[in-house]
């Protein structure tokens, strides 16, 4: 190549992580690059965090990336992006991490082959040291480095200007709520204790949304100094910023990539949870997911007139005693039946320490049936022991979701009623909203609500039979 040229292109990549991307993709990728506008959208979000960095100047936010799988995040983000902060700062020290050591060390290694192939020699004067070039760590001669991790893994004495997390937890374990946090205490913990300047480095999270409390979840709650790109495989309202959903074409982010065709393919691949959380970017499928909008809102004035009529009327307890927000609540359900119909009068939840829930459980319906475990048991004798109707239910279903997918018919089949003004809480309260069972950050009210459903679906054996002796 004629030398001017060459070196006209090389300020060109200087210049713009896009063209630095479009230009290197040959070097990872045997594929044809196939553009699509989120690509440069990308590439220019994190050229515009990396400049302040390049500069040491203090950032103004830190960058959260949703995006469904296949569409070149990890090529943008983790591979080619450490390479071209080197061509414009050969100090910058970038610390990579994902869910698995071979992962992380895949992408580290591509990054390098970049930085060893003849085209990148040719244009760039970045030059790795000999003696600190392992897959998973290597510096360049002037001092920049690139450390591979992943989750659980350990970074002694190292630190990052970039601290880019891609892809924290397995999809196939998101569902573990100790996965789940493992991944969120090595970012709080780990990673996020690894910065050069806290005021100055940035922290990237690029993942696709699998859970209310993963690791995207976990810091927006954290955290204001966050930019949210959220970018679903299909036009739909969480859409962020709202701005970028004019991009869509015919309702699709890449209808090359992931095409109408494909997409309903993965409907069927990944079911609606997976579809959900992995495509659409959103931890619980529109509509709800095991539970769903089936239950029947009566006004509150004609609900007043029926409770005279119900019987086995009372409330449902799941117990914790807790006054933090981030562990499990007590919940209620009060309900009572007319013939084989349920009938919801109120639903709520509270995070109190013993003896205030016991004050927090007096003001609610008795008699008051509470789960068989050890909280539920204290609960049931101190409320006992005030002359207070309380009752252990010996739980039958195994876990939460299998209680609920016991409960749910009776509702689905249109057999549930609830006072209007509890309607809202019961769906779509922001910790409890059972449409978001069980990716939602809390499950105390779904699991009350299936107890609730199941006791009172179950009436054909005398109360005492079937709860139990009090």
């Amino acid at each position: 190549m004629n030398p001017y040229l060459q070196k006209v292109k090389a300020e060109r990549c200087r210049n713009s992580f896009h063209y630095f991307f479009r230009e290197f993709w040959s070097v990872i990728e045997p594929e044809t690059l196939v553009e699509n506008w989120h690509i440069k959208y990308l590439c220019d979000e994190l050229q515009n965090v990396a400049k302040r960095v390049f500069d040491r100047e203090p950032k103004n936010h830190d960058l959260i990336i949703n995006i469904p799988p296949g569409s070149t995040k990890s090529s943008i983000a983790t591979v080619m992006f450490p390479v071209w902060c080197w061509i414009n700062d050969l100090a910058i020290r970038t610390i990579s991490s994902s869910y698995s050591n071979s992962l992380s060390i895949d992408h580290a290694v591509k990054s390098r082959d970049i930085l060893q192939s003849d085209k990148f020699k040719s244009m760039f004067d970045v030059r790795l040291r000999d003696d600190q070039s392992a897959k998973s760590q290597y510096k360049n001669t002037e001092g920049g480095e690139r450390i591979a991790t992943s989750t659980g893994g350990t970074i002694t004495g190292k630190h990052g200007h970039f601290i880019i997390v891609d892809d924290p937890v397995n999809p196939q374990e998101a569902v573990s709520d100790v996965k789940r946090k493992n991944a969120n205490d090595h970012i709080d913990n780990t990673l996020n204790t690894r910065k050069v300047d806290k005021e100055v480095s940035v922290t990237i999270l690029i993942m696709q949304r699998l859970h209310e409390d993963d690791p995207t979840g976990h810091l927006l709650q954290k955290s204001s100094e966050v930019k949210h790109i959220c970018l679903p495989g299909e036009l739909s309202d969480n859409v962020s910023p709202e701005h970028l959903k004019e991009k869509y074409e015919n309702g699709l982010l890449d209808p090359r990539r992931l095409s109408r065709q494909v997409l309903d393919d993965l409907k069927i691949d990944l079911g609606s949870y997976g579809y959900s959380g992995q495509i659409q970017q959103s931890p619980s499928p529109e509509g709800g997911g095991i539970w769903q909008k089936w239950f029947i809102p009566v006004a509150d004035k004609d609900f007043n007139q029926l409770i005279s009529s119900l019987t086995d009327y009372g409330t449902d307890w799941d117990t914790a005693y807790t006054e933090k927000e981030s562990n499990s609540a007590s919940a209620f359900v009060t309900a009572g039946r007319k013939g084989k119909d349920i009938y919801i009068d109120m639903i709520g939840y509270d995070f109190r320490e013993f003896p205030d829930l016991i004050k927090y459980m007096k003001g609610q319906v008795s008699p008051h049936y509470i789960e068989k475990k050890a909280t539920g048991k204290s609960a049931k004798q101190t409320l006992t022991n005030e002359g207070i109707n309380a009752i252990e239910v010996d739980v039958k279903g195994g876990d939460k979701v299998a209680r609920a997918r016991m409960a749910t018919p009776t509702a689905e089949a249109g057999r549930v009623y609830i006072r209007q003004s509890q309607i809202n809480l019961l769906y779509y309260d922001d910790k409890q909203g059972i449409l978001k069972f069980p990716n939602a950050s809390h499950d105390d009210l779904a699991d009350a609500l299936s107890q609730s459903i199941q006791r009172l679906t179950n009436t054909r054996k005398p109360l005492q039979a079937r709860m139990g002796n009090f």
